[in-house]
């Protein structure tokens, strides 16, 4: 009862420095009260729930906002908190000032993630508030929603960035025990978005994990690189983490990857030493890549000692860990791969198993093969090694040469040869190929023919792809004008002193095309992608197509358009949502009420995912009622990223693509560690059909996607290209 008491009044005294109006008058009124907990006993839970789908803070009546009604209030501050526009802001700093741990968890959360424009002065209340959490006066860091109060609020800091939330956040690591380790993660979270740390910064950091932190090594993973200056600590730090399993060892092993070439032969070391798990050998193989010649001599140094031999024992492993460990070498060999490691390449290349393998093994050795084949070919895309590494027409053959033939000049043959792959029946073979033209300029008209070609398929991942070439590179799509043409072929005419160039004709008509499609409404990258392309080549529909998605209901599109119109020259702010926000998401009406096991029979054996409502429930609802309704059948896990995540719900099996639907996001304040489900996103409420599990502790997750349940089973043995054969749920 003290506790709660102090607090209570705490929060009170906060509120009313920061100008809450609740505290404009501490007396009471007794009518307002009366108000309020009339409202509050006439609260439909469910009108809470429309209001945070359709993204409306107005529809939250004041009274509940402030009811006295505790469960009023929780599901009040949830809402503002995944609305988070700017008529939550007052709601949320009143949040922030609550007394119950929820409610200011949820309006830390809500502060951070709509901080954009009031950095200084979140940061300042955020802080503020901590106090009342230090030590035993928080009554401790949890809450009923586990959720974490005072990670919510580091982390919301974080979320800010800029210089006060990293002085804020290093002043804690350094003197602040009870959220030491907090800051941390929260000062990875501004690494990422500044893409530096100060000096300042980083000897606290330095200095906390020589005092057995175990985050301090964190925000050093979320930089590109650590300084030159203080790589050979943070190598020695790292280090000294590695005899201890856990957390701290995982961030130690991401770090120590960004130290660069001077800790390739541990990285090596780390790679080729199994008491370390799957996750962080696999996390040290990629690194390698990045360390120039160290690091591509230390990945065929390891590749020699881990590749299997043909006995069929040996490759079986291929089957479990090793086989994303061996792929993470061979992508870390570089273009000129050392002649130590060809021996074990052209073993690699053969390799076979007995009789009729199962279909996720003969696919990995088929992966493994096409990777050691690429890099001993040299750029000779069609080399006999390249030929027999799997049978021509496959997708894993087809990527196999693409990546070759990109090695060297697309010109003669070779460009003939790289035509047919944009015409490819593979998806995602079709959009690397697209993907191409930014690196090769000399494809010139053919570039601009697969271009047309590609904005005029049906497929909206391939759509993408070629707008977001044109928006990269715009002059890949512009040739001379009519003028200059007619100049050229005119003797008489002055020579020109600007050369004047247009946007190729077959291009302009197939995005005009492309625009006026009715694409799905969880196509969201494909419309952003189609909007930036028509700016960057200043379309003479472009105004007007931004002005349109300005009063799109989704949330990412608005964000785009309002971009979209300033790089024209509009003077315009923030493009707001429009007053009729659409209909609420259906599953409001019939919400999941208990957690729903799903079974899933892969290549790679039976896994399981949790769905828990409690979380998300309406993302929850959704994904139990498309796997009833055998949406997930057949579909691939298109993406697989060793020790990070497994990927799937894309019936085009490249990311693009869902069920035709959005969902709005219901993130909240909670970490993401291995085994937990999240749902991808390509931006703010682009949610529809795909899923992700963590394979890993991953920090950079936590708050910007929805959790929504967790997974069971070996789901590290997937890997990409993995079929779901069926599914079933649990009732």
């Amino acid at each position: 009862m003290i506790r709660a008491a102090r607090r209570g009044a705490t929060a009170l005294a906060f509120g009313c420095a920061f100008g809450v109006p609740a505290c404009a008058n501490e007396h009471h009124d007794a009518a307002k009260e009366a108000s309020a907990e009339a409202a509050s006993s006439a609260l439909d839970p469910m009108d809470i729930a429309r209001a945070e789908d359709r993204r409306r803070a107005k529809d939250i009546p004041e009274a509940i906002r402030t009811s006295h009604d505790l469960e009023a209030r929780r599901m009040a501050a949830r809402a503002l908190a995944r609305i988070a526009d700017a008529d939550s802001g007052e709601g949320l700093l009143r949040a922030l000032a609550d007394e119950d741990a929820t409610v200011v968890a949820w309006g830390a959360y809500g502060l951070g993630m709509s901080c954009k424009g009031h950095e200084e002065a979140n940061v300042r209340a955020l802080a503020a508030r901590s106090a009342a959490f230090d030590g035993d006066a928080g009554g401790g860091d949890g809450t009923r929603e586990g959720l974490d109060v005072r990670d919510a609020i580091t982390r919301a800091i974080g979320r800010c960035g800029g210089v006060s939330a990293e002085a804020t956040l290093a002043a804690w690591v350094r003197a602040r025990d009870d959220w030491r380790e907090l800051a941390a993660l929260a000062l990875g979270d501004v690494a990422a978005r500044r893409g530096t740390l100060g000096d300042d910064t980083m000897t606290a950091l330095l200095e906390s994990s020589l005092h057995g932190g175990e985050t301090a090594l964190y925000p050093f993973s979320r930089l590109e690189r650590v300084p030159d200056a203080f790589a050979p600590r943070v190598a020695k730090a790292a280090l000294a983490k590695m005899a201890h399993t856990g957390t701290a060892r995982v961030f130690a092993v991401r770090a120590l990857g960004r130290t660069g070439p001077l800790s390739a032969s541990e990285m090596e070391r780390i790679v080729l030493d199994h008491s370390f798990t799957p996750a962080e050998r696999a996390d040290a193989a990629r690194a390698l890549r990045a360390m120039g010649d160290d690091g591509h001599a230390a990945a065929a140094d390891a590749l020699v000692q881990l590749a299997p031999s043909k006995d069929p024992l040996e490759l079986t492993r291929v089957g479990g860990d090793d086989y994303g460990i061996l792929s993470s070498l061979i992508a870390s060999l570089g273009g000129d791969v050392p002649k130590k490691s060809e021996s074990s390449l052209f073993a690699l290349a053969s390799l076979a198993a007995p009789g009729t393998p199962p279909v996720s093994l003969a696919r990995r050795l088929a992966e493994l093969r096409c990777g050691a084949a690429v890099a001993l070919a040299k750029g000779a895309y069609d080399s006999d090694v390249l030929k027999r590494c799997d049978v021509e027409s496959s997708e894993t053959s087809e990527r196999a040469r693409l990546a070759a033939l990109l090695r060297r000049p697309l010109v003669g043959d070779r460009r003939t040869a790289w035509r047919a792959f944009t015409k490819s029946d593979h998806v995602k073979v079709r959009e690397a190929a697209l993907e191409a033209i930014s690196d090769h300029p000399e494809l010139a008209d053919a570039g601009r023919a697969a271009l047309t070609d590609a904005l005029l398929a049906k497929k909206g991942g391939i759509v993408a792809t070629a707008a977001e070439v044109i928006h990269a590179h715009p002059d890949r799509v512009m040739v001379l004008s009519d003028r200059e043409k007619r100049a050229a072929l005119d003797p008489t005419a002055p020579p020109p002193t600007a050369t004047a160039r247009a946007l190729d004709a077959s291009i302009a008509t197939a995005l005009g095309a492309a625009l006026d499609r009715a694409w799905p409404e969880d196509l969201v990258e494909t419309r952003v992608a189609l909007l930036d392309a028509a700016v960057a080549v200043s379309f003479d529909r472009a105004r007007a197509v931004a002005k349109a998605a300005c009063q799109d209901t989704n949330a990412t599109m608005r964000e785009r358009a309002s971009k979209a119109l300033r790089d024209l020259g509009d003077d315009v702010g923030t493009c707001t949502a429009p007053a009729d926000a659409g209909a609420p998401a259906s599953e409001i009406d019939h919400l999941l009420t208990r957690d729903m096991r799903v079974t899933l029979k892969t290549d790679a054996g039976d896994l399981a995912i949790v769905f828990e409502p409690g979380l998300a429930p309406v993302a929850a609802t959704r994904f139990v009622a498309l796997a009833k309704a055998g949406f997930y059948d057949g579909i691939v896990v298109h993406r697989v990223v060793p020790g990070f995540v497994a990927q799937f719900g894309d019936p085009d099996g490249d990311g693009y693509g869902g069920a035709g639907a959005l969902l709005r996001c219901e993130t909240s304040p909670l970490p993401f560690g291995a085994l937990d489900v999240g749902v991808a996103l390509a931006g703010r409420d682009t949610g529809s059909s795909q899923l992700f599990v963590a394979l890993a502790r991953v920090p950079h997750l936590d708050g910007e996607y929805a959790r929504v349940g967790h997974a069971e089973g070996d789901w590290w043995a997937l890997a990409e290209g993995d079929a779901i054969r069926s599914v079933k749920v649990e009732q």
